[in-house]
């Protein structure tokens, strides 16, 4: 906010919310606005760099301005959070779906909270920042903090305001190792994309638990054993004999919703284009008579991706991928998340 007097700016802006620890530091930044009031004009310094401190009308002013933006501030966070949980709850609902019933209740209210400590984030990171939380959280150290903070809700207060403040640092710390661990696995991944003798079984191997490298959206894809025997079966029938040693290396994936995801997996040296493609696309055919006729999204990953072909006009349903790119986007997603909580402490 800034004063305008007589049609003159005087001083500097000002965030008169800078105090409020309950509204979110992203939301105060969004406030722009000028105080127009020219009755303050025998209280401005003669450089017109500030209004005198002891004002009783700027006092005055400044407290009906921080109650009208508090109260409108309120309003706009309480209509902004309604809409992200709107927004996240699909994602939040399968996430959730991966933890015991007992844990479910209690990932859902820290999830809440990470979507309003994380206000105003582009939605790739708060995916991200979803799925690290999840896959924390399935782990047991938070219960022991937990039974912490029940045993003294009906009793001493400053234990009770202990054991909070123990679960919020335990909560960021579990977080912040979960996504430091992350970090480890893509730089070994990292370092099997640079060796050119690498096998597509490898990476298989290396990719088939952790789908979340590919992006928030593929952490909750995982085999099952009728894709894995449809799958199998259709290659063993395919590939036989001569052929055996052309065999593919691909996974036959499904989420919880039942939407299926074929990934053919090629060497860290191979470059893949239209040919892929189109092969993965037979692939997809052929399996669609094993599986019943399902919809199929395909992913072709490989060395790197043919420069003459543009991602606007790649088919909806097929994607190409390096694993160069794959391994920075996921790294770079982590960078963000381990920054964000250090920034937090």
């Amino acid at each position: 906010m800034i004063y305008r007097v007589g049609n003159k700016i005087v001083g500097r802006p000002e965030n008169f919310l800078k105090d409020d620890d309950l509204i979110p530091d992203k939301l105060k930044k969004r406030v722009v606005g000028e105080i127009i009031c020219d009755d303050l004009e025998d209280y401005v310094t003669a450089d017109w760099g500030a209004i005198v401190e002891n004002s009783k009308l700027n006092e005055s002013i400044r407290c009906s301005v921080k109650i009208e933006l508090t109260d409108s501030l309120n309003s706009v966070f309480k209509t902004d959070m309604h809409l992200a949980r709107q927004r996240y709850n699909q994602k939040i609902n399968r996430e959730l779906q991966k933890l015991p019933e007992y844990k479910r209740q209690f990932a859902e209210k820290s999830l809440q909270r990470v979507l309003e400590k994380f206000y105003g984030e582009p939605e790739d990171k708060v995916n991200t920042i979803i799925s690290v939380m999840v896959d924390a959280i399935e782990k047991d150290y938070y219960w022991n903090v937990i039974h912490n903070i029940e045993s003294s809700r009906d009793g001493d207060i400053e234990k009770f305001a202990e054991a909070l403040s123990d679960f919020g640092f335990l909560e960021m710390s579990i977080v912040t190792g979960q996504a430091t661990n992350r970090l480890r696995f893509l730089d070994e991944l990292d370092l099997l994309n640079q060796n050119p003798k690498i096998l597509e079984a490898t990476i298989h191997k290396a990719l088939e638990h952790n789908l979340w490298v590919l992006g928030s959206e593929y952490s909750l894809i995982f085999s099952n054993k009728t894709l894995a025997s449809a799958l199998e079966k259709y290659l063993g029938e395919k590939f036989t004999g001569e052929r055996a040693n052309k065999r593919p290396d691909l996974f036959l994936g499904e989420d919880i919703l039942r939407r299926h995801l074929l990934i053919e997996f090629k060497r860290p040296s191979e470059t893949i284009g239209r040919d892929a493609e189109n092969q993965a696309i037979k692939y997809r055919d052929d399996l669609n008579t094993v599986i019943h006729n399902k919809k199929i999204k395909i992913l072709v990953i490989g060395g790197t991706v043919d420069p003459a072909i543009s991602s606007h006009n790649e088919r909806d349903d097929v994607t190409l991928l390096s694993y160069t790119n794959l391994i920075s986007t996921a790294r770079t997603q982590l960078d963000w998340l381990l920054h964000e909580l250090k920034a937090e402490k």
